[in-house]
C-alpha cells in the first residue's frame, strides 16, 4: 500500500502579498522571443508570495511606441497574509521505493484564523494555457488529478489548479467568474477549482477544453483576499474580515461544504477530529491507507530546481567535479540526552558490541533519533545522519549528485543524491538536507566517488577540522 507524506503544511513561510504582475508582463516580454516555461513562473510567484522585493519594468510592447499603457500599469497589491511551501518532486510524484504516494500539487497555501485555532488549506497544481491552444487532457494526467483530489480530503485542504494564463494582447485579459479583479494583469493567473477538471475530463469525457470555459468558472490569484463573484453573489471578502475569513470565503464559494481543519494548540498540527472534506484524517480509499500521526518539523525553502545535464558516455555514467559532498559524522550523538542511558552508543565512551542500540525510528515530532556514527548504526540511521543538517554554499549544493559519508577514518556508505530533494532549514541556522538513496560500493559509479575521495583527503591539509568537503 501506498502512503502520502507525514505532513506537507510545515509551518510555512509568512506571505505578504500576492502580485500577478510579474508573470503578467513576462507573458508578453518573452512571447515574441521565447516561451517561459511553467516552472519558472512558479518561482516568480512564490517569490511575490513570500514578500520578495522586485519588479519586471519595461514598457508595453502591444503599444506603438512601446510606453507604460494603463492596462501595464501595476495591479492593485493586495493585503492577504498566509502561509506556503513549494513541494519537493517526491512530494509532488511520489517515492515509489519508500511506498510513498504524491500529493499532485506543486505547492500549498493555508492561512490560519487570528486565534490560531483553525486553518484553510489549499493544495495547487500550477499548469500553463497557451494563448490559441486548448487544455488537453493528457496535460492534467488522471492520476496527477487522483492524487490531488485525495491528498486535499487527507490533509483537511481543497484542491485547485492554478493557470498561467496568456493572453492574445497585453491589453486583452480573460473573463473569469470575478467582476472586481477583471484588469489584463490580474487575469494572468486564474484558479479553478480540481472538481471542474475532473468533470471535464472524467465525468463527461472530454480529450481537450478551450481555455475561456474554464476560466470561466474560475477566479483570479487576487480573488484569494477578497472579490465580487458574478451572478449576484455576496462579495467575498468584507472590509474589516480577516485573511483567514476571506480565504474561507474564497474556497467555500467552490466547495460550500468545506470546514477548516482543526489545530492543537501546542504544535498546529491537525486535532484528531475529521478533516474539512468528509473523510477522517487517517481514512482513505482501499488500497491508499494513510498514516494518522501529523509531525510539524519546522521552517523550510525549496531553492529553485535545475536539472542535472547529461552525463553518460560510451564508458559509462560520469562523476564531474564538484558533484561529490563528503560529511565527517564523528561520534554517535542521541536527540535527547536523558535517553542516553547505560547500554545505549555515547559520544562520552566508546561502544561495546553488547551496546542495546535504541530503536530506528525517532519519537513522534523528533526528525532523527540522532547523528554520528557507532558501530553497528542501522543503514536507516546512518542515512539520517549523512542526509541533515549541513552548512553549505547554495551555490554548490544545488549541484550535488553525491554523499560520502565518512566517520573513524572510513568510508561507511556512499549515497546519491536524489534530483531536488535538497531543503534549506530556516529553523536550522539555514542549514540543508538532502534525501539520498544507497549505492552499491562496487558500481562503477560509486567507485568513481570513492576514488575522488580517496584522492581528495589524501591532499588534505593535516589537522584540517571542516567537516565538509567537495572532493
Amino acid at each position: 500500500m501506498s502512503e502520502f507524506p507525514a505532513e506537507i503544511f510545515v509551518d510555512p513561510i509568512a506571505a505578504r502579498r500576492l502580485s500577478c504582475q510579474s508573470v503578467y508582463r513576462l507573458q508578453h516580454l518573452g512571447a515574441r522571443t521565447f516561451p517561459w516555461q511553467e516552472e519558472t513562473f512558479t518561482e516568480l510567484l512564490l517569490g511575490h508570495l513570500t514578500g520578495v522585493d522586485y519588479r519586471i519594468d519595461a514598457a508595453c510592447p502591444d503599444c506603438v511606441p512601446p510606453q507604460r499603457c494603463a492596462a501595464w500599469r501595476p495591479a492593485t497589491p493586495a493585503a492577504g497574509a498566509g502561509g506556503l511551501r513549494l513541494l519537493t518532486r517526491p512530494e509532488e510524484g511520489g517515492n515509489k521505493r519508500r511506498d510513498r504516494r504524491g500529493v499532485g500539487a506543486d505547492f500549498v497555501y493555508s492561512v490560519q484564523e487570528p486565534t490560531g485555532a483553525r486553518e484553510v488549506r489549499m493544495l495547487i497544481q500550477a499548469k500553463r494555457a497557451r494563448h490559441g491552444a486548448p487544455i488537453k487532457a493528457g496535460a492534467l494526467p488522471a492520476a496527477q488529478r487522483a492524487d490531488l483530489l485525495d491528498a486535499a480530503t487527507h490533509f483537511g485542504a481543497t484542491a485547485y489548479y492554478l493557470f498561467y494564463a496568456e493572453s492574445a494582447s497585453a491589453h486583452v485579459g480573460h473573463v473569469t467568474r470575478c467582476v472586481e479583479h477583471v484588469s489584463p494583469s490580474d487575469t494572468a493567473i486564474v484558479i479553478v477549482a480540481a472538481h471542474v477538471l475532473r468533470r471535464l475530463f472524467d465525468e463527461e469525457g472530454l480529450r481537450s477544453v478551450a481555455p475561456e470555459s474554464v476560466f470561466a468558472e474560475g477566479r483570479t490569484l487576487m480573488c484569494l483576499d477578497g472579490c465580487t463573484p458574478r451572478g449576484g453573489a455576496a462579495p467575498i471578502g468584507i472590509a474589516g474580515s480577516s485573511a483567514f475569513d476571506r480565504l474561507l470565503g474564497f474556497v467555500q464559494e467552490d466547495t460550500p461544504d468545506y470546514r477548516p481543519v482543526r489545530l492543537t494548540q501546542a504544535t498546529g498540527a491537525p486535532a484528531t477530529d475529521p478533516p474539512a472534506t468528509g473523510r477522517p484524517l487517517g481514512d482513505s480509499a482501499p488500497g491508499h491507507e494513510l498514516p494518522t500521526v501529523v509531525a510539524v518539523l519546522g521552517k523550510r525553502a525549496k531553492p529553485p530546481r535545475r536539472p542535472p545535464p547529461g552525463r553518460v558516455t560510451r564508458g559509462g555514467q560520469q562523476v564531474r567535479d564538484g558533484e561529490i559532498l563528503w560529511v565527517d559524522l564523528g561520534d554517535w550523538v542521541p536527540a535527547d540526552p536523558a535517553e542516553d542511558g547505560p547500554g545505549s552508543p555515547s559520544a562520552d565512551r566508546a561502544p561495546q558490541p553488547d551496546d542495546v542500540v535504541p530503536a530506528d525510528s525517532p519519537k513522534p515530532g523528533r526528525e532523527r533519533a540522532g547523528y554520528g556514527w557507532y558501530p553497528g548504526i542501522s543503514p536507516a540511521r546512518l542515512r539520517d545522519s549523512a542526509r541533515m543538517y549541513w552548512r553549505l554554499s547554495l551555490a554548490r549544493a544545488v549541484h550535488l549528485r553525491y554523499l560520502v559519508a565518512w566517520a573513524h577514518g572510513e568510508i561507511r556508505a556512499i549515497y546519491r543524491i536524489i534530483d531536488d530533494s535538497l531543503i534549506i532549514h530556516h529553523d536550522h541556522e539555514g542549514k540543508v538536507s538532502f534525501e539520498l538513496t544507497e549505492l552499491d560500493p562496487e558500481s562503477p559509479v560509486a567507485r568513481q566517488v570513492a576514488h575522488r575521495t580517496a584522492t581528495y583527503l589524501a591532499a588534505r591539509k593535516p589537522g584540517a577540522r571542516n567537516v565538509v568537503g567537495y572532493p
